[in-house]
C-alpha cells in the first residue's frame, strides 16, 4: 500500500507545530482533572504508548496513559487515545521520549475466580460475572457503601440484574491512570423471562473517589416489534446509619435568588420532564423546605435544581449523577432513607414502547464523600455554564472527560488526517469563519430518543403521520408549503444522519478546535449508535443496519446509500469509543451482505449512489480499520465504476433530477447530491492505492464533469456549493486553474451579495452544503479567492499589510 498523498507534509524545512492537547478545565489536586482524547501521529513516530509523554502548560511532567486506536501500514501508531490529568487548563504538550513519570498510586485491575477488582488509591469495587450483583464491593477510603451484592441493580419493570445468572466482562481499557470495563447481560424476572439487554461501562481513575456507569439498554427480544416497559432505573440502597438526609440544591432561593443548599431528612425527587419548561426541579415544593412568602413577580414556587442529588447520615455520603438529564428527558432521581436510584425511564412517565433494536445510552457518575466535606453555604449562581464546578458537583462532573479537551488544529493538518491539511486554516477570515459558526449547528429536540436527530422536513412531501389526539389537518397547501400547525401536529421525518452530519463535526472540530462543538457531535454520534442502528431485527434487511430517513426513526428500509461510516470512524479516532466501531463495521458487514444477494445486487448495482456511497463507506473502513473483508467488494466496485462507458448511456438516471434528454455527465452534475461520494471515495481509494489507472479515470471524470457544469451555469443552471467536491478534488487531482475559476462562480452564489451558505440546523443540509464547501476554501483562501468576500471594513485594514498578504500566497502551493 502506497503512503498516503494527503499525508505529505511538504517540504522538510516547513515547521513542525508542536503536539499540543488544549484542555478547557484542570483541577490543582494532585491527580488532575481527567483528559482522555485521540491524538493523530506522523507515521514511523509513535511506536510504543509507552515512549508517550506530557507536560503541563506551565512545564509540569504529567503522567500519561494511551490506547491504541488505529496503526500505519508500517505498524507505528496513527491514532492514539491518550489520557492524563491535567492541574490547569491550557496548551498541554505531547511529546514522544520516556521520560513521562509514574503515577503512585496507580489504579490496578485484578481478575479471579470470576470477580474482577478494580482498586486505587481512594476506590475499591468488584465485578462480578455471576450472582445477585454486577458490583458486588463498593468502597471508598475505606468505607463499604454497598453492604452486599445486589444492592445495586438494574431493572426494567419487575426484571433485574438480580435474576441473571452470569454476565460477561471484557477489559476496554487497563493503564495505571483509569480502568475502564464492559459488563454484558440481561434483566430478568424471577421466573427466567428475560427483559432488555444491557451493557455496562465501569470507569475508576486514580485519585478521584467517584465511579462511572455507562449504562446502555438494547431491545434484542426477538418477535415482538416492541417492548411494553413502565420503569427502567438503577436502584441502590446504601450502607447508611439510620438517619439520613437528602442534599441538593435549591439555584434561586429568597427575594434575590441566591442559591442554597437544603438537607431534608423526607423522600426528594427530581426530574427533568415536560411539565416545568426550564430544567431541572425537585417534583413536589414541599421538598424544598422553603418558607420564604414570595411575591408573585418571581414566579413561585422556585424549585430549580441542579441534576444531582445527595443522601448522608453525618458521616459519610453519597451522590448521584445522571448525564442529559434535561437533554435526554424524561429523567428522574429519588432518594428515601438509604436509597439513591436513578430512573432512566421514570415511572412518572407515560408507558414507554421501545422498538425491536432499539437502544439508549446514559451516563451516571458516583462520588463519595464525608458528609462534613459538603458544604451547606449559600452564593449566587452565575447563569454562564461550567464544565468544572467546585464541590460535589466538580467530583460528579471529573470522570466525564469527553468533551473537555481537543487536539491542535495544526498537529492534525501537519498529520494530513482526514484531508485536515488541505482545509483553511481557522480564523484566516472573518466572514467565512462566521457563516461557518453559523452553518454547522444542529437544532435537536430535548427528548429521549430523538436528541440528537433533526427534523428532515421531508415530511413536508410526504404522509405525515399526526401525533396522538392531533386533528387531521391536509399537507397539500400553496405553494407546496405546509402550515406551522401541520408540522407542530405531525410525528417528523427524522433525517437519520443522512450525508453524515457527525462527519461535518468531527472535520469543524478537527480544524477550529472549538471545544463547544463536543457535545452536539457526541449527541449526534450517539443517537446514530443507539437509536439509528438497528441492534436486532427480525427482518434480514433491517437486522444490525441504520434504515433512512423515516417518522420515529427507524420504520423503513435500509439499503446501503443511507450507510454512513465516515463520521463514526473519524468520532472513534477522536473519542476511541468502541461503539463507533462496532457500528461502523457492522454497516461495511452489512453493505457486503447486500451486495453479495444475488436478487438485490441486480436492484443495487450500477453507476449510481448505491455503489456511490458503498465506495466511500469501504474505503473509509479499509483506511481506518484496515480489515481485509472489505477490500474485494471496494476493489470489485472501483473496477466496475472506471470502466463503465458513461458516454455510452442513454435514459436518466435515478434520481429526482434525472433527464433522459441529457447525456450522463450533464446529469450527474444536475444530480450531484448523488454522486460527490463516489467521487470522495474513489480519491480515498486512489490515495490508498496509489492505482495509476483510478488516478487518471478520477482526473478525467473531474474535467468531464467541470465541462457540463459550465455548460449548465451557461444555461442558468449553475451548481451551488455542493459541486464544491468536483471541483476541490479535480484542483487537487489536476493543479489545473479552471477549477479555481469555478468555485469563484460557486463562492459568488454564496457570498457575493448573499448571506453565506445556510444549513438551517437540519443534518442533512448542514452536511450537504458543508461537505462541499471545506474541499474548496482552503484552496480559495490560499489563492486570495476569498479576499472579495470580507467585510469592507476588515479589507480596508488588510490593504494596509498587503505586503504579508502577497508573501503568504507567493509560498502558497497547490494542495498545502
Amino acid at each position: 500500500m502506497s503512503e498516503k498523498r494527503a499525508r505529505k507534509t511538504g517540504s522538510a524545512k516547513r515547521r513542525v507545530p508542536a503536539c499540543e492537547i488544549q484542555a478547557a478545565y484542570g483541577d490543582p489536586c494532585p491527580a488532575g482533572l481527567p483528559v482522555s482524547v485521540g491524538v493523530p501521529f506522523p507515521a514511523g513516530t509513535l511506536k510504543d504508548v509507552a515512549m508517550l509523554d506530557v507536560k503541563g502548560p506551565g512545564g509540569e511532567p504529567r503522567p500519561v496513559a494511551g490506547r491504541v486506536l488505529v496503526r500505519h501500514p508500517d505498524g507505528s501508531i496513527r491514532w492514539c487515545l491518550v489520557s492524563f490529568g491535567a492541574r490547569e487548563a491550557g496548551a498541554h504538550q505531547v511529546l514522544v521520549s520516556r521520560s513521562a513519570p509514574v503515577l503512585k498510586p496507580a489504579v490496578v485491575l485484578r481478575h479471579e475466580a470470576g470477580t474482577w477488582t478494580i482498586e486505587s488509591d481512594r476506590i475499591r469495587l468488584t465485578v462480578c460475572e455471576t450472582g445477585p450483583g454486577v458490583l458486588g464491593e463498593l468502597s471508598c477510603d475505606g468505607h463499604a457503601y454497598l453492604a452486599a451484592p445486589g444492592d445495586l441493580s438494574f431493572c426494567v419493570d419487575g426484571a433485574s440484574t438480580r435474576h441473571e445468572s452470569r454476565r460477561t466482562v471484557r477489559v476496554i481499557e487497563q493503564t495505571p491512570l483509569r480502568i475502564r470495563l464492559r459488563v454484558e447481560g440481561a434483566h430478568y424476572q424471577p421466573d427466567g423471562v428475560r427483559c432488555l439487554n444491557y451493557r455496562l461501562d465501569v470507569e475508576v481513575w486514580a485519585g478521584w473517589p467517584a465511579v462511572r456507569l455507562d449504562y446502555h439498554y438494547l431491545n434484542l427480544e426477538p418477535g415482538k416489534p416492541a417492548q411494553p416497559v413502565r420503569r427502567i432505573a438503577m436502584d441502590a440502597a446504601w450502607s447508611m446509619g439510620p438517619e439520613t438526609r437528602r442534599h441538593f440544591l435549591q439555584k434561586n432561593h429568597g427575594l434575590f435568588y441566591v442559591s442554597r443548599h437544603v438537607f431534608n431528612p423526607a423522600p426528594v425527587g427530581i426530574v427533568a420532564d415536560f411539565s416545568y419548561g426550564r430544567g431541572p426541579h425537585v417534583e413536589n415544593p414541599a421538598m424544598l423546605l422553603d418558607d420564604v412568602d414570595y411575591p408573585f413577580y418571581l414566579d413561585p414556587p422556585l424549585v430549580d435544581t441542579q441534576d444531582w442529588l445527595g443522601v448522608g447520615d453525618g458521616t459519610h455520603a453519597v451522590y448521584l449523577r445522571m448525564g442529559d438529564f434535561l437533554a435526554a428527558r424524561p429523567n428522574r432521581m429519588t432518594s428515601a432513607g438509604n436509597t439513591l436510584n436513578a430512573e432512566f425511564w421514570p415511572a412518572t412517565a407515560e408507558p414507554l414502547e421501545l422498538p425491536q433494536g432499539r437502544s439508549r445510552r446514559q451516563t451516571v457518575t458516583l462520588a463519595f464523600t464525608k458528609s462534613q466535606e459538603a458544604g451547606a453555604g449559600t452564593a449566587k449562581l452565575s447563569n454562564a455554564p461550567r464544565q468544572a464546578p467546585q464541590g460535589v458537583a466538580a467530583l460528579l462532573n471529573a470522570p466525564l472527560h469527553d468533551g473537555r479537551a481537543v487536539v491542535s488544529p495544526d498537529w492534525i493538518a501537519h498529520c494530513g488526517e482526514f484531508k485536515q491539511a488541505v482545509a483553511m486554516p481557522y480564523g484566516s477570515h472573518v466572514r467565512i469563519e462566521t457563516n461557518l459558526t453559523s452553518l454547522v449547528h444542529l437544532d435537536m429536540p430535548y427528548t429521549k430518543f430523538d436528541v440528537g436527530d433533526t427534523d428532515s422536513h421531508y415530511n413536508t412531501g410526504r404522509s405525515g403521520i399526526p401525533l396522538p389526539g392531533a386533528p387531521v389537518i391536509p399537507p397539500v397547501f400553496p405553494r407546496s408549503t405546509p402550515t406551522q400547525t401541520y408540522l407542530d401536529l405531525t410525528e417528523p421525518v427524522w433525517t437519520n444522519n443522512e450525508y453524515d452530519a457527525i462527519h461535518v463535526f468531527c472535520k469543524e472540530l478537527m480544524r477550529t478546535g472549538r471545544v463547544e462543538l463536543w457535545n452536539t457531535l457526541r449527541l449526534a454520534a450517539r443517537h446514530n449508535i443507539e437509536v439509528d442502528f438497528l441492534h436486532y431485527s427480525d427482518h434480514r434487511w433491517l437486522h444490525r443496519a441504520t434504515p433512512a430517513h423515516s417518522v420515529n426513526h427507524t420504520t423503513t428500509g435500509a439499503y446501503p446509500s443511507h450507510f454512513w461510516t465516515q463520521g463514526l470512524l473519524e468520532y472513534y479516532c477522536l473519542t476511541g469509543d468502541p461503539d463507533a466501531l462496532e457500528v461502523a463495521c457492522a454497516l461495511g458487514d452489512k453493505t457486503v451482505e447486500n451486495f453479495s444477494d444475488p436478487e438485490l445486487r441486480k436492484v443495487l448495482w450500477g453507476f449510481n449512489r448505491e455503489i456511490g456511497w458503498s465506495v466511500l463507506l469501504l474505503a473509509c473502513l479499509v483506511d481506518v480499520t484496515g480489515e481485509a473483508r472489505f477490500r474485494p467488494l471496494l476493489d470489485e466496485m472501483v473496477d466496475y465504476l472506471v470502466g463503465y462507458d458513461r458516454a455510452g448511456f442513454t435514459g436518466g438516471i435515478n434520481l429526482s433530477n434525472g433527464n433522459d434528454r441529457q447525456n450522463m455527465n450533464r446529469q450527474i452534475v444536475g444530480n450531484f447530491f448523488g454522486y460527490a461520494s463516489m467521487m470522495e471515495g474513489i480519491d480515498l481509494y486512489a490515495d490508498l492505492t496509489g492505482r495509476k489507472d483510478v488516478i487518471r479515470w478520477l482526473k478525467a471524470f473531474c474535467h468531464d464533469l467541470a465541462d457540463e457544469a459550465m455548460n449548465a451555469a451557461r444555461e442558468g443552471q449553475m451548481r451551488g456549493i455542493d459541486f464544491g467536491t468536483a471541483l476541490g478534488i479535480g484542483y487537487e487531482r489536476t493543479g489545473d486553474r479552471r477549477f479555481l475559476d469555478m468555485a469563484g462562480l460557486s463562492l459568488d452564489i454564496a457570498y457575493w451579495n448573499a448571506p453565506g451558505v445556510q444549513g438551517g440546523g437540519s443534518a442533512k443540509p448542514v452536511a450537504y452544503a458543508y461537505r462541499g464547501l471545506a474541499r474548496l476554501l482552503g484552496h480559495a483562501w490560499r489563492h486570495g479567492l476569498l479576499d472579495r468576500y470580507e467585510y469592507p471594513s476588515l479589507q480596508e485594514a488588510s490593504g494596509r499589510k498587503s505586503g504579508n498578504q502577497k508573501g503568504r500566497r507567493k509560498g502558497a502551493k497547490r494542495g498545502g
